[in-house]
């Protein structure tokens, strides 16, 4: 069987050499599949869906077929271009060479929009009501994590002000903060089933809203955060996981999530309401787990 590749992010086609690669068939879903190279991950998906931010898209039609193609273990190789899985009864041939290149960055917001974003995310809060939904127990210490990812938020907002006139941030608090925010990374890192365990997406979603808030800030707390997941990260989840945390990181994010903070960006309830429920619906729980940490990222805002 013989596709196209309709678009392939550019964060891919970066972490990926296109010209010659070889690995195996990772995992398989019902319209999409993900193959590792090298410590890689690519996903292939349907056009129908949002392009992820380690993968390409193809039309639905040939996506649907995949499943039945190729299977976890399948040898996968790429060669100037092209992308060859190598199935049970027959060769599927990506050809990448026509795709668009979609930068996959989450984008740095238009500063005076971010003035009452805080209130539209919370007005939308009880709608969504994220914790029912969620794939971790909402208990007291998954509710003492997300708190403590929060508070790390906002004091990262309070250092903005600080070279403006504003008061200092007192380094007690500064410093507790970044205490509070390593033990919730060290306690929902690799944390529930799954692929993409809960409590690794919850973190995926707190810092592409962390990046999205602070793009044009100083970084010099918030970086922390980042540092924090890329140091764990490694051997303490799955392979999936692994290899979005470090997108994440490496401040990108899937193109539902870039749709949504355009969606923000717009202040349309029913514009952000279509957006969430894209998001909402991927995987079992991840889409809740996920917005349920970018909208800690939000508290920052007051």
């Amino acid at each position: 069987m013989k596709l196209d590749a309709l678009s392939i992010s550019g964060y891919a086609v970066r972490d990926l050499n296109l010209d010659v690669a070889t690995g195996h068939v990772h995992s398989v879903f019902r319209t999409s599949l993900n193959v590792g190279f090298n410590g890689s991950l690519l996903h292939i998906g349907s056009a129908e869906s949002p392009l992820s931010c380690l993968g390409l898209t193809v039309e639905p039609e040939g996506a649907s077929r995949l499943g039945s193609l190729v299977e976890p273990g399948s040898l996968a190789g790429l060669r100037n271009g092209v992308l060859r899985l190598y199935g049970r009864a027959d060769v599927v041939e990506i050809d990448l060479g026509n795709a668009e290149v979609r930068d996959m960055a989450v984008p740095a917001p238009c500063p005076e929009r971010l003035e009452g974003m805080d209130v539209v995310v919370s007005g939308c809060l009880p709608t969504w009501d994220l914790p029912a939904r969620i794939g971790l127990s909402w208990d007291s210490r998954a509710s003492r994590s997300l708190v403590d990812l929060a508070r790390f938020s906002a004091v990262s907002r309070a250092m903005w002000g600080q070279g403006e006139g504003g008061f200092p941030v007192p380094a007690e608090r500064v410093e507790a903060a970044r205490r509070g925010m390593c033990s919730s990374v060290d306690y929902l890192l690799g944390r529930g089933l799954g692929l993409t365990p809960s409590g690794d997406d919850i973190l995926t979603g707190f810092g592409t809203g962390l990046r999205y808030l602070h793009a044009d800030r100083s970084r010099s707390l918030t970086e922390r955060f980042f540092e924090e997941v890329s140091r764990l990260a490694p051997g303490r989840t799955t392979a999936v996981s692994e290899a979005y945390l470090r997108a994440m990181c490496d401040g990108c994010a899937n193109e539902d999530y870039i749709a949504l903070t355009h969606a923000l960006e717009s202040f349309d309830r029913a514009a952000i309401g279509s957006a969430v429920d894209r998001v909402l619906s991927v995987g079992h729980t991840s889409g809740a787990d996920s917005l349920l940490g970018f909208s800690a990222a939000f508290c920052c805002l007051v």
